[in-house]
C-alpha cells in the first residue's frame, strides 16, 4: 500500500510537471499581448538594448532567443506572471555620427549619418586619426557610435568626440587647423 502511494505521488508531480505551461509576452504584428506558451516550453525571450546600437532584432516571445546575442531570456516564476517586458523606450536618446573606411588608402566619411542610442552611456562618436592611422589601425567602432577600442586611442590612431556629428571630416580638419595655429602662436 505505501509504494502504491508513493507511486500516485510521483506520477502526480510528473503530470503536473509536464502539463505545466508558462506564459510570456509576444508581439504578434505590432501588438503586444500575454500568450499562454506551448507545452514544454520554459523560458520567455525579449530583444537586448545595446548602448550605441539600441535594441536587437530579437522579439518578444515564448521560447528561447534565435540568436543570443540579439536578445535577453527569462524564466517566469509561475505560470501566470510574464518575465519578459515590452520594449521601453521612454529613456533611450539618440544622436548621429559617421562610419569610416579606407578606400584608395585615404580615410573617407560615410555619406550618410549612423544613428546611435544611448541609455546610460555619454554621447561619443569616433574616428580615425587619419594623419597617423593606417589601413587595419584604425576599425570604425558600431559604424562611429561609441568611444574607442583602448588599443586604437592609445597608439592614437582613434579620436573621439562628443557632440551629435563631431565626427566629421570638416570637424576633424577644423579642430587640426585650430591646432595647428594654436601652436604657431605660441611659437612666436
Amino acid at each position: 500500500m505505501k509504494m502504491m502511494n508513493v507511486a500516485i505521488v510521483v506520477f502526480s508531480v510528473l503530470g503536473l510537471t509536464y502539463g505545466a505551461t508558462i506564459t510570456c509576452k509576444e508581439d504578434t504584428a505590432g501588438t503586444v499581448a500575454d500568450k499562454v506558451c506551448d507545452e514544454g516550453v520554459t523560458v520567455c525571450s525579449s530583444p537586448k538594448f545595446t548602448e550605441y546600437t539600441g535594441f536587437e532584432t530579437g522579439k518578444l516571445q515564448c521560447g528561447e532567443c534565435f540568436t543570443p546575442a540579439d536578445c535577453d531570456e527569462c524564466t517566469p516564476t509561475d505560470g501566470i506572471t510574464t518575465c519578459n517586458v515590452e520594449l521601453d523606450t521612454s529613456d533611450v536618446k539618440t544622436f548621429e555620427c559617421y562610419s569610416w573606411a579606407m578606400t584608395d588608402s585615404v580615410w573617407t566619411q560615410s555619406e550618410a549619418a549612423t544613428t546611435c542610442s544611448r541609455k546610460t552611456n555619454d554621447l561619443v562618436c569616433n574616428a580615425p586619426d587619419y594623419d597617423i592611422a593606417k589601413d587595419g589601425e584604425y576599425t570604425s567602432m558600431l559604424d562611429g557610435c561609441g568611444p574607442c577600442t583602448v588599443a586604437e586611442k592609445d597608439a592614437g590612431n582613434c579620436n573621439e568626440c562628443t557632440a551629435t556629428l563631431c565626427n566629421s571630416s570638416s570637424v576633424l580638419t577644423g579642430s587640426l587647423i585650430l591646432a595647428v595655429l594654436s601652436a604657431l602662436v605660441f611659437l612666436m
